[in-house]
């Protein structure tokens, strides 16, 4: 049998309540924390006193940096990491979507080795251990709470680039559904499409293996019943993503994504689609592409799920998001510069595809998905 390799050095919480009852254990990690998180959500929902109300009663201080951006960039980090660094913070208490956790876990690398984010993109040593980071997630698929990757926005190259690293895996993570109730429906769909990009492309990555092709298979299968039923808002449906997303976490972090994600940069950076939406627009031309090109039986194992490509069409159109380039706004002149984004933007996932793809074959897909 093939060899299995698998780190998670985290504890997790999935439990309704489970901030109250375990946010506590913040104390294991430090004694101020820098709480990262977007400047809206958090404080219309009363999270941000909930929490801040556990942090006091347990003695601990904090500093509040509501710095993380939609498409979080550069200047998110840095400016963070110098003022994490100025209030002698000591952890990272990340809350929020995607955004938030990428943001403070890139700020965990930054405020203790100096420098910008910029010269830790990629796989590297670092000269001192980054500050322990904790998640608190408020949508529902990311999985940036289980996982070893820090995607922030490059505006000088209008693309996303990865902080990655073992060591910025959050030491503790609290998935607490009751954060969801408010979370709007377009967004617990949209959240939950980027999560079946994670499962789907971690199931077609190189260093896929037995276990997270299980991980994968398993988050799929989940996603496929109750991302339709999210539509009719129930809390119990966004629990069920929300665990989605948590799986498909434990498979990304072993194996990274493919092209999808990086084809999608330019439409959240250039065209302000939602990153979920970018992903489930293009997953269908990119699966009909890999299916013709090196990918048949990856893809025969996939569509056992959810049936030929043209179903996976219909399950997202279904699903109220946009199913080609042209319903977003995209001219067909623009083609050929989204090709171009898209072999800056996935110059660090085509290490985790069996096949090589030129610009030439980014135009393709591109084509076909306006």
């Amino acid at each position: 049998m093939e060899s299995i390799y698998f780190y998670m050095g985290a504890r997790i919480y999935f439990e309704m309540g489970g901030i109250e009852k375990y946010l506590s254990q913040i104390k294991k990690y430090g004694k101020k924390a820098f709480i990262v998180s977007g400047k809206s959500f958090i404080f219309k929902s009363g999270l941000f006193g909930k929490i801040t109300d556990i942090l006091s009663k347990e003695g601990m201080e904090y500093t509040s940096y509501p710095g993380a951006s939609p498409e979080p960039d550069t200047d998110d980090v840095d400016n963070g990491a110098k003022l994490c660094v100025k209030e002698g913070c000591d952890c990272i208490l990340a809350i929020g979507g995607g955004s938030a956790m990428d943001v403070g876990k890139a700020i965990a690398v930054v405020a203790t080795n100096g420098g910008s984010v910029r010269d830790y993109f990629g796989e590297m040593e670092y000269r001192n251990e980054p500050l322990p980071v904790i998640a608190i997630p408020t949508t529902c698929g990311t999985g940036s709470e289980v996982t070893r990757f820090a995607v922030i926005v490059d505006r000088s190259q209008n693309t996303k680039k990865t902080v990655s690293s073992e060591l910025i895996i959050p030491k503790l993570s609290i998935l607490d559904a009751e954060v969801l109730k408010s979370l709007p429906v377009h967004l617990a769909v949209a959240t939950g499409m980027d999560a079946f990009a994670h499962s789907s492309e971690s199931y077609l990555s190189k260093r896929a293996d037995a276990l997270s092709k299980v991980f994968s298979k398993e988050s799929l299968k989940v996603l496929l019943e109750f991302l339709p039923r999210a539509k009719e808002d129930t809390l119990d449906a966004k629990e069920k993503i929300f665990l989605a997303s948590l799986i498909a976490g434990f498979a990304l972090n072993k194996t990274g994504t493919i092209i999808v994600h990086g084809m999608g940069y330019a439409l959240t950076i250039l065209y302000n689609t939602h990153h979920g939406t970018a992903n489930a627009l293009l997953l269908p031309y990119v699966f009909e592409y890999l299916k013709r090109n090196g990918y048949e039986e990856e893809m025969a194992e996939l569509e056992e799920l959810w049936g030929e490509t043209e179903g996976l069409k219909d399950f997202v159109k279904n699903l109220g998001i946009p199913s080609r380039l042209r319903d977003i706004g995209i001219g067909k002149d623009e083609i050929e510069k989204l090709a171009g984004l898209a072999v800056i933007g996935t110059q660090r996932s085509m290490k985790n595809m069996k096949i090589l793809m030129e610009r030439d074959d980014f135009r393709k897909i591109f084509e076909s998905a306006w």
